[in-house]
């Protein structure tokens, strides 16, 4: 038992160094410029854009798609679903509970999968109707493109990406998987 305790009285140092790391990376990431209707942001999001993560990269993630639900008592679930080496291949899904990180604005949401795997994303700025939105993580390496359709008209696509440059993200490191 003594080993064990010394264990974690070595390693307390490093962790608490571990802790304030997110807090510098969050002092950088761009901050949500609207309010999010939660009922509105509720539904099927097709992932028209991406700069991706590790689950997304390559032909991994064809065909993606976000569905949020809000239930009655406010809980919020979605479904990731993406589609490996063509928007028809097999189905790959990840089911989440979201936490609402800013009650009022609904902008910041943290989003659990498997019970302890836990990521946090922001809705940056969205369509007045809803029509879309640009969702990026609090350390602004990540960045997605959501959209109401399959596809986005050009003019759309043109201002997303102009919006995104105004946020400070890189666009030439966005992917536009193939959708269906």
């Amino acid at each position: 038992m003594l080993g064990f305790k010394c264990l974690f009285s070595r390693a307390a140092p490093a962790a608490a160094a571990l802790a304030l790391l997110p807090l510098a990376v969050q002092a950088d990431a761009p901050a949500p410029t609207k309010p999010v209707d939660l009922q509105r942001y509720a539904g099927r999001w097709y992932e028209v854009a991406r700069v991706p993560n590790h689950f997304e990269k390559g032909r991994e993630c064809d065909g993606p798609t976000a569905d949020y639900r809000q239930y009655a008592g406010g809980a919020v679930t979605v479904v990731q679903t993406c589609h490996q080496n063509s928007p028809t291949g097999p189905v790959k899904a990840y089911h989440a509970t979201a936490q609402i990180l800013d009650p009022g604005t609904n902008a910041k949401f943290r989003l659990t999968f498997f019970v302890v795997v836990a990521k946090d994303y922001w809705v940056l700025d969205h369509a007045q109707d809803y029509r879309w939105a640009i969702v990026g993580d609090p350390s602004g390496q990540y960045l997605w493109f959501f959209s109401r359709q399959a596809a986005l008209p050009s003019t759309v696509k043109d201002a997303l990406l102009a919006r995104a440059r105004a946020l400070g993200y890189d666009t030439a490191k966005l992917e536009f998987p193939a959708q269906r």
